[in-house]
């Protein structure tokens, strides 16, 4: 069945829980009929229960039953063996889940699934088996070296398999790196053919490698990541300030130009229906705790006690940080104004960290009730004849303009995100309704080099955004053929 129809059961099951336990705590009259209402408590509760657990979510999310007795591999030489066990049995190349996601995003049900999220662990001093989760992979690290990665994708709750695999990337700016810099080599089952597959799991380096999972999705399956140390920097602080971006026709928006600054190890810019004529965005530099004195302090409790020198994340300041970028981008437009709040020192490793725990499963019920899909598109700002920085600041002056107006005529909601100001590479991720694709798409047709664009591939892909990019006139490529363009 549907993801959608699984996920629902959640709280029905947990509304069903409460009455039932309601009515037995209000029976007094049939002794049968307290048995009954109480037997019927503790089943909804254990359904309920079942659905919290990592495999029923990644089961639910991917489109499956999270009921069922159902094996999951716990070693390399036996998800190898399931993956040849299930193509055998239907026929059919197995689809890989690790927490399931990329299905849920996608939209897609994973059929003839093999699953990931036994598949966990440290294997060695940097190596780790492919359904570890991202989160505990950077934990992990940072706590025995003091190191992590320059730029993770924003929500850590996917396994790193999925993440290697995909385009998925973070919020890296002109000073940092990118998310997959620090992934050395990779453990992966050809699934090419079954033959191929029947070989067993052989290790690769995964710059070579990458390029395999984006010409051929779902022909190649992590099993394990090693991680280079020497690719990973000591967790340093930063300086992270808000910016505000504002529509200009003729110069660029100083906030634009703070956004664009070459020191920003990591940034992010926001843009929807709830704000039509300003986009926020945040903007992570390098800090020197012995140099340099944090210039913002807060009271200890939030709201009242003494000063000190403010230092994120604290409290719920993450969470809270995070919906006024993005939820509030779509449908209230609130945020705290005075920018002084907003100038925190964090963490490279919490800074990345940028996205709430979406576990609770109330997030992807939201996101099926609002009607919205997430769809990412992603590509290479037009060339200039004699580039110069306040030129090349203009060019991403007017795809926010493009963003501005579109916008103002349908709901959603987008996040920019750009690294080198030089090479020009965009990432727009956009939350919007299906019928207005066609819009977002359009508004950035003059903005994409040659007319070439791609698409997240562990995001929605559907029908109703591949035919906008074809009726737009653009040339659909894949993620990596997009970041490796040049002028």
């Amino acid at each position: 069945m549907a993801a959608s129809f699984w996920l629902l059961l959640a709280p029905l099951l947990t509304g069903a829980s409460v009455g039932l336990l309601v009515a037995f705590l209000l029976e007094e009259d049939n002794p049968w009929r307290s048995v009954g209402l109480l037997a019927g408590t503790v089943i909804a509760l254990l359904l309920r229960w079942r659905l919290t657990t990592a495999g029923a979510r990644s089961r639910m999310l991917s489109g499956n039953s999270p009921f069922g007795c159902f094996h999951a591999p716990r070693t390399p030489e036996a998800f190898a063996e399931q993956l040849c066990e299930t193509w055998m049995a239907t026929g059919r190349r197995p689809a890989v889940v690790g927490s399931g996601w990329g299905w849920f995003i996608g939209r897609i049900r994973a059929r003839d699934a093999v699953y990931t999220h036994r598949l966990k662990g440290r294997v060695g001093e940097f190596t780790f088996l492919a359904g570890t989760e991202l989160r505990s992979v950077e934990t992990t690290i940072r706590k025995a070296h003091g190191r992590t990665f320059w730029s993770t994708p924003t929500m850590q709750r996917i396994s790193i398999g999925s993440w290697l695999a995909r385009s998925c990337h973070g919020n890296s700016g002109a000073a940092g790196k990118p998310s997959s810099y620090a992934a050395a080599r990779v453990q992966v089952v050809d699934l090419t053919t079954l033959h191929a597959a029947r070989a067993g799991a052989h290790w690769v380096d995964y710059a070579t490698m990458k390029h395999e999972f984006d010409t051929r999705p779902g022909q190649h399956a992590i099993v394990a990541v090693e991680f280079e140390p020497g690719r990973m920097p000591k967790d340093f602080w930063l300086q992270k300030r808000r910016t505000d971006v504002l529509p200009d026709l003729y110069t660029t928006s100083q906030g634009l130009r703070e956004w664009l600054t070459p020191e920003a190890v990591l940034r992010v810019l926001f843009f929807g229906a709830a704000r039509r004529d300003l986009a926020i965005g945040v903007v992570y530099a390098p800090f020197d705790p012995e140099e340099d004195a944090p210039d913002v302090r807060r009271e200890c409790c939030g709201c009242c006690g003494r000063m000190i020198p403010h230092v994120d994340p604290h409290d719920c300041s993450a969470a809270c940080m995070s919906m006024q970028l993005d939820t509030c981008s779509l449908v209230c437009g609130w945020y705290e104004t005075a920018k002084r709040s907003w100038r925190g020192v964090i963490r490279l490793s919490d800074a990345n960290a940028f996205s709430p725990d979406p576990s609770w499963l109330g997030f992807p019920i939201i996101s099926l009730l609002s009607g919205t899909v997430n769809f990412e598109l992603i590509f290479v700002l037009p060339q200039l004849v004699a580039p110069t920085p306040r030129s090349q600041e203009q060019r991403v002056q007017k795809l926010c303009n493009a963003l501005f107006a579109v916008y103002r005529r349908v709901w959603g909601r987008s996040e920019l995100r750009m690294g080198s100001l030089d090479k020009g590479l965009v990432f727009v991720d956009c939350v919007a309704r299906e019928r207005d694709a066609a819009a977002i798409v359009t508004a950035i047709k003059p903005h994409a080099h040659a007319g070439t664009v791609a698409l997240h591939d562990a995001k929605f892909q559907g029908e109703s955004v591949t035919r906008a990019i074809r009726a737009a006139g653009l040339v659909r490529k894949t993620p990596r053929v997009v970041f490796s363009m040049h002028y």
